[in-house]
């Protein structure tokens, strides 16, 4: 356990099925703080830095109660079907964190877990019924395994009073299904930006999940989304931008329920504050069509329009451009060269 007095150097926390078997009063944990409990993934362990990270900024902006489940020991790679069926125990044995905790007197519990961790909630909730846990924040949860699970081998909204998911890497490594009370998809939700130039490109786009709820903790600025009626529809092109903007991350309204896009930038810090409506540019006027968050997450660029009546004219049009760092000489042909231009639709190609 992580907290003010030991923010680098964690207690060990015993945990039992009793009260009397724990050493939570023996600890620095205070049933009067918020209590965050962290559940990392496949192939890893409480060190992954984008939960380090979180960790980190949960602890820079106020004195918590983090608790860090290292499970590494049943989830090591290449024997993923082992880790999946593992979760299921991880999430029962976490269950007994649970009922300690509260048995001292905590009220205010979250559990953050991350990728197959993001399931484990779901083991360890029905491990706790009918006690429902306060909130569960699900970090990009995995889909191998997970495709046809029911809501009893997967994370879902019944699984506490409030469930929020983060989506970052759909149909690869993480599930595109929505999956809690309100659903957030980053940069449509599958590749994000800047991952492209890196060398492991699966893994930045899952680990962006983590990476943006730590920021969204002390964000100035802040991750906003629009709403969308699902994810089906945003893939079709049917989400219109909108003005329905929230506030996603640890400060999320927990009033809140539905589908949100959220665009992001390809670099930290990566948000952009509320999307400025004032600033978007009219498609509607240049194409006829109302403008969509598809739109907004995967950006085509835009080339010049012409004037209808100057079309014809360049059908025609020689344009004669000088060769570069080439002195003026009327008397010397050679140093002009031609260009046609053809004109295809709206854009120019020279």
């Amino acid at each position: 356990m992580y907290s003010a007095t030991h923010p680098e150097s964690p207690e060990q926390i015993f945990v039992a099925t009793h009260v009397r078997g724990t050493n939570l009063d023996k600890t620095s944990f205070d049933p009067a703080k918020p209590s965050k409990v962290i559940i990392h993934g496949y192939n890893s362990n409480m060190f992954l830095s984008a939960l380090t990270d979180l960790r980190k900024e949960y602890l820079k902006s106020n004195d918590y109660n983090i608790f860090a489940v290292d499970w590494s020991p049943l989830n090591q790679s290449p024997c993923y079907p082992a880790a999946v069926w593992n979760a299921r125990h991880v999430g029962t044995c976490t269950a007994q964190l649970i009922d300690r905790i509260k048995d001292m007197g905590a009220k205010d519990i979250h559990v953050i877990g991350f990728s197959l961790g993001a399931h484990i909630t779901n083991y360890l909730a029905l491990a706790l019924y009918p006690y429902r846990l306060p909130r569960i924040t699900g970090l990009d949860p995995a889909l191998p395994g997970y495709v046809t699970a029911t809501n009893d081998n997967k994370l879902d909204k019944s699984d506490a009073e409030f469930v929020d998911v983060y989506h970052t890497s759909a149909f690869m490594q993480g599930k595109a299904e929505e999956s809690g009370h309100v659903d957030f998809y980053f940069n449509g939700g599958s590749i994000q930006p800047g991952c492209w130039r890196e060398a492991n490109f699966f893994s930045c786009n899952h680990h962006r999940a983590p990476i943006y709820y730590a920021e969204s903790i002390s964000s100035p600025k802040g991750f906003w989304g629009c709403r969308c009626p699902n994810f089906l529809e945003y893939l079709k092109g049917h989400c219109p931008l909108n003005e329905i903007q929230v506030l996603l991350g640890e400060k999320v309204n927990r009033f809140i329920y539905g589908t949100y896009m959220v665009t992001t930038a390809s670099a930290p810090p990566f948000a952009l504050g509320p999307y400025n409506f004032s600033e978007t540019l009219n498609v509607e006027t240049v194409t006829g069509k109302s403008p969509n968050l598809f739109q907004l997450a995967f950006p085509i660029p835009d080339f010049p329009s012409l004037d209808p009546l100057d079309e014809g004219e360049l059908f025609n049009q020689v344009i004669k451009e000088k060769l570069p760092n080439e002195e003026d000489d009327d008397d010397d042909d050679d140093d002009d060269r031609v260009v046609q231009v053809q004109l295809i639709g709206n854009n120019f190609h020279p």
